[in-house]
């Protein structure tokens, strides 16, 4: 698609037609939006056989409130894209976009009217389609040009699932679609992702949600769904789509970058063999480190590594949770407890045992101090664990944990301290600590409530040779259900604003609507002093936010 070039010498608001621009009208090249059809609210103004460098983009904000897109543009970016990349137009709006660049020399200022079509997504289940709104709560000085990605997932499309795994279970069974969007401070949408161009949910590689999302050292975005995962650039370019290690299977949740360059992604395994014997399809348990070119380099089995009897949290969870038959004793020993439990079924279902989600492994960290792995396992609790396989520490309530992992249990010290609960992201926040969102379904090992409830934004430090831990900041409690999430959300440190990132993503997900109001904070570090709040409306039936993350421009092009 091409769009009609203004010259800089005309008015704003100059009449646009449908002609492509003749060669002697086009300050450069063809703009073309959309270049890559997965990103529609972008484009590259092409540099017409020439060689630009030092370029600068400013994309105008629109209306009183609207915030101006400002970036730089590397001459490396220039050069793979053949111009000017644009980023952050508003959709079914003539934008206005200046830039300048250096030609011959000289540096020139031109501006640009660039038109960006509607927002367009699949429709779901209840026949809606329609982004989830972003209110402004508050916004502090020094904040305005924040900009956001939302990670949310929806109910299937109408029709789709025709493809399913066989009953063994797996990421097939939890197909679902995604709202991949970034708005800006005032809430309006700059960018999103067009689900249809990678999402279909009738053929295999081709299902699942779009999890994980992470901005990479080199500006890209990574995520996984269902048997692929890819990196992107925020233009839509494809660097790679890959289908999993054939090994492995079932993609959810998380992929992360490690500082020497691998990747870290949370998996299940296509075909495990019990100690029983029983050969299943092992559900969300596994951790793999692959390198740039896709090659498995490590992985960390959870079945072996810890204990997939341990189920007193699972019991917290529902009665669907599957537990051994009653009248069974746990025993220490796996295989013991393999024989006992008969003909219970398997599949991507809480429960106890290989073969079923008795992990549910949401996050991952990687420690470059000792080169150990720190994973979120939300039916467990959070551990870490060494290259060597082995359990250094574990932060979860110590309840039903087996011999010989007792002495791997933290041990809390100091004032105020919970443990968190069906947690999500257990991440290093490079100071020291370690900050965990804690969801508190199960809190205390009780049963599911409707109201009375409250999450949780919380920094530990850990004390490795002393065994220790120690709370020393939290937020979220005292704003209790009307923050509560129970499932998803995500807590992160910001050392550019020296904030805590916080995506309180599920509020309202027990309720009988099901139209969640996830809340977005930036909250400065060590205080209750929130800088920012975002309050992000469902609009669909079904649709929950998974995780959020600030995106930065001044490494993507």
């Amino acid at each position: 698609m091409n769009a009609k070039t203004q010259p800089h010498d005309l008015p704003e608001g100059a009449c646009l037609t449908a002609k492509v621009p003749d060669r002697d009208q086009a300050l450069l090249g063809d703009v073309v939006v959309n270049p890559y059809r997965l990103a529609p609210l972008t484009a590259i103004i092409r540099d017409g056989g020439r060689t630009l460098s030092a370029a600068h983009v400013r994309v105008l904000g629109r209306g009183e409130r609207g915030v101006d897109i400002i970036y730089d543009v590397s001459d490396r970016s220039l050069w793979t894209y053949g111009g000017i990349p644009v980023f952050g137009l508003y959709p079914d709006h003539v934008n206005q976009v200046e830039v300048s660049y250096k030609l011959d020399g000289e540096r020139i200022r031109e501006r640009y009217q660039i038109y960006a079509p509607a927002v367009r997504l699949p429709v779901v289940a209840k026949q809606t389609a329609a982004l989830p709104e972003v209110e402004p709560v508050k916004v502090a000085p020094g904040f305005e040009q924040r900009l956001y990605l939302f990670n949310h997932l929806l109910a299937e499309i109408p029709g789709g699932r025709a493809f399913k795994w066989n009953g063994l279970g797996g990421a097939a069974e939890w197909d679902s679609v995604g709202n991949n969007w970034i708005a800006d401070s005032n809430g309006d949408v700059r960018w999103y992702l067009d689900i249809e161009q990678i999402h279909d949910s009738n053929h295999r590689d081709g299902l699942g949600g779009t999890m994980g999302f992470h901005q990479t050292r080199d500006g890209k975005l990574i995520w996984g769904q269902g048997q692929t995962y890819s990196k992107y650039d925020l233009l839509g370019r494809k660097v790679w789509q890959r289908n999993l290690p054939d090994k492995f299977a079932d993609f959810s949740h998380e992929i992360r970058e490690t500082v020497s360059g691998s990747y870290l992604l949370r998996v299940g395994t296509s075909d495990y063999r019990r100690p029983d014997g029983k050969r299943v399809r092992s559900i969300r348990d596994h951790i793999i480190e692959i390198n740039e070119a896709g090659d498995v380099l490590d992985f960390w089995d959870l079945n072996q590594i810890l204990d997939p009897y341990r189920g007193e949290l699972l019991e917290t969870l529902g009665k669907a949770a599957i537990q051994l038959p009653d009248g069974v004793q746990k025993q220490d020993d796996r295989l013991a407890n393999e024989l006992a439990e008969g003909d219970l079924p398997f599949g991507d279902t809480p429960g106890v045992g290989t073969g079923r989600n008795w992990a549910h492994v949401n996050a991952i960290d990687y420690d470059a101090d000792d080169d150990s792995i720190i994973v979120s396992a939300r039916h467990q609790g959070v551990v870490k664990i060494g290259r060597d396989k082995q359990v250094k520490w574990i932060l979860a309530a110590p309840q039903g944990w087996p011999t010989r992992l007792q002495d791997k249990v933290l041990k809390p010290v100091g004032e105020g301290f919970e443990w968190s609960w069906t947690q999500h992201t257990a991440w290093l926040t490079g100071r020291g600590t370690l900050n965990v969102f804690d969801n508190g379904w199960g809190r205390d090992f009780g049963p599911t409530k409707l109201s009375g409830n409250y999450s949780r934004a919380v920094e530990y430090r850990i004390d490795e040779a002393k065994g220790t831990v120690e709370q020393v900041w939290q937020y979220g409690k005292e704003r209790g259900d009307e923050w509560y999430s129970p499932i998803t959300s995500v807590v992160a440190y910001r050392a550019d604003t020296d904030t805590q990132f916080i995506y309180s993503a599920s509020v309202n997900f027990l309720t009988s609507e099901k139209l969640t109001t996830s809340v977005l904070n930036e909250v400065r570090r060590g205080t209750q002093e929130v800088a920012v709040e975002l309050k992000v409306h469902s609009r669909q039936p079904g649709s929950v936010g998974y995780r959020a993350l600030v995106i930065d421009l001044d490494k993507a092009f």
